[in-house]
């Protein structure tokens, strides 16, 4: 019986050994594997960070290249802007001349009618000696028309209404003289028809007279 319990004893131990044993065994695999498991990570991560590092370079290098390409845009949008406001003031130039140009013609224009006026008030005053030029009816507003001296834009509305009304007959004449185009054919029909019933008249007449 002592015998038993002491082989009964030896066995737990054993199996207690044996137990820790595997349990350290266990341990030590799990620690093997989560070491080559950190070592791939690490090597991975070591790999992602070289293609980060080659995406950001190259990411960098057309950042610097839209930089440089914007910076030259700029200067051309610059150079472009100033030869447009170049080409604006010279236009602008050009226009005030031409407005001074117009402006000076129209003064000799008028400067010259004057003198016209002012020299056939002379020559009035030379062949006419009993025709006074300071006469107030002298003007250069008026003119003559029909035989009256009107002013020129009195002048202007009547001969305006003179045209429409010759335009107006030479209308009404072309109506009048245009053929008749449409219903010739029933025209013609309503004359035989209006002959025939003057015949039948004239008929019945001599059909009376010798009753």
């Amino acid at each position: 019986m002592r015998a038993w319990n002491e082989y009964t004893s030896r066995g737990l131990v054993l199996g207690r050994r044996l137990s820790a044993m595997l349990q350290e065994e266990i341990a030590a695999g799990d620690k093997k594997r989560l070491a080559d498991e950190l070592a791939a990570l690490k090597v991975q991560v070591e790999l992602d960070q070289r293609t980060w590092d080659e995406e950001k370079k190259k990411l960098e290098a057309e950042v610097k290249k839209l930089k440089v390409g914007m910076l030259a845009a700029e200067k051309k949008l610059k150079l472009k802007q100033v030869e447009v406001d170049e080409l604006q003031a010279r236009r602008k130039a050009e226009s005030e001349e031409a407005a001074d140009e117009i402006s000076g013609l129209q003064q000799a224009v008028y400067t010259e009618h004057v003198k016209g006026f002012e020299k056939a008030l002379r020559q009035a005053e030379f062949l006419y000696k009993e025709v006074s030029v300071t006469d107030c009816r002298f003007n250069v507003n008026l003119d003559i028309y029909d035989n009256k001296m009107l002013d020129v834009a009195e002048i202007s509305k009547l001969k305006a209404v003179a045209e429409g009304e010759e335009a107006g007959r030479d209308e009404e004449g072309t109506l009048m003289t245009t053929p008749l185009h449409v219903g010739d054919e029933r025209a013609s029909n309503e004359e035989e028809v209006g002959e025939e019933v003057e015949a039948e008249a004239v008929d019945g007449g001599n059909g009376a007279g010798e009753e």
